[in-house]
């Protein structure tokens, strides 16, 4: 252990250099203007950094050979930094000077460094701070798992309400979904509906002027007596042509009704099956029977709708077939539930 001489002297010396913590030593733009020591600023900061850490270890644990020496390095130093403080620009090149200052105090620094360096990791320890430190870091480790922990458990059951959330959510848009095309289905089939009387108005319309021109024809005009086979001809002509042109006029509104009157029928149809499949998913828990009511659901929704208006010819194939396209998969899933039951 260094002597009461040795660590007295020390700490003067450790004192003189920490003086120069709060001295601006790398820029003096009042003083230097452009000029700085930005490149030495390593080697201050460290050479301050020692000094300050020394001052607070117990020093007492030195030797004496390497308390000495650190004693040696130290006016170095001093002398460097204080070179530094007292820089001016007058006197000859001042970048040239700089840079030599920088130098001598990189030299200088490191050599300090070397001996001392070694030392304050061993009195640090000495001083208890190690164990200290050791001992913080262990429980700031148990601590963060603990954090951890509970961060992963929230996460957890945050998760499940998130996976609650977007169930609900889903539901919520599919039933929203299937009551707002209930709605269009229901206004469209009302819309085509209002536009078929007028059609139907148009045919009865037609059809009076068509019975009205066959029973006005036969009274007017006259065929004279005298009349020849050419004139007899001419005015059957005309009769016969206003007359079919009355009756095609009525078939063709007659048409147009029915298939407005059939369109409202499949529209009507299709927002009562979209209503009752909105039912039955809501009385179902069960995935696999909601699945099969959506097939059903969708193929009585979209497929042919037979309502005696127009011609309808049943085929065993009506485009896509949703019960074979979804029977694969439903089916596997539950041969797998069956398998596991009986397994188990």
């Amino acid at each position: 252990m260094a002597t009461q001489h040795l660590i007295d002297s020390l700490k003067g010396e450790l004192q003189s250099l920490a003086a120069y913590t709060d001295i601006d030593l790398v820029s003096r733009k009042d003083k230097w203007g452009s000029i700085n020591f930005e490149e030495a600023r390593a080697d201050i900061d460290l050479a301050l950094s020692v000094a300050t850490d020394l001052l607070d270890l117990p020093l007492q644990y030195l030797t004496d050979t390497t308390a000495q020496q650190i004693i040696d390095y130290v006016p170095g130093v001093v002398g460097g930094l204080a070179e530094i403080d007292q820089f001016s620009l007058e006197g000859g090149d001042p970048v040239s000077r700089r840079d030599n200052l920088s130098q001598n105090l990189h030299a200088q620094v490191e050599a300090l460094y070397a001996v001392a360096g070694s030392s304050i990791p061993y009195l640090a320890y000495r001083r208890g701070d190690a164990t200290d430190n050791i001992t913080k870091l262990n429980q700031a480790v148990a601590d963060a798992g603990k954090i951890l922990e509970e961060a992963k458990k929230s996460a957890d059951d945050k998760n499940s309400e998130i996976e609650e959330i977007i169930k609900a959510a889903r539901a919520a848009a599919a039933s929203t979904g299937v009551a707002t095309f209930t709605e269009e289905f229901r206004d469209e089939a009302s819309t085509l509906g209002a536009r078929s009387k007028n059609w139907l108005i148009a045919t009865a319309v037609f059809a009076a002027l068509t019975i009205g021109a066959a029973i006005g024809s036969y009274f007017w005009p006259e065929v004279s007596p005298k009349a020849d086979g050419w004139e007899t001809l001419r005015n059957v002509a005309s009769k016969v042509a206003i007359i079919a042109v009355l009756f095609t006029g009525t078939i063709w509104c007659g048409r147009i009704y029915r298939a407005l009157i059939h369109q409202a029928t499949v529209n009507k149809h299709r927002a009562l099956s979209l209503k009752t499949f909105q039912a039955f998913v809501k009385a179902a828990d069960d995935p696999y029977v909601r699945d099969a009511v959506l097939m059903a659901a969708t193929k009585t929704v979209f497929g042919s709708v037979p309502t005696g208006l127009v011609e309808y010819e049943s085929s065993q194939d009506q485009g896509v077939n949703f019960v074979e396209f979804g029977k694969r998969p439903s089916g596997e899933k539950v041969t797998e539930a069956a398998t596991e039951m009986l397994d188990g």
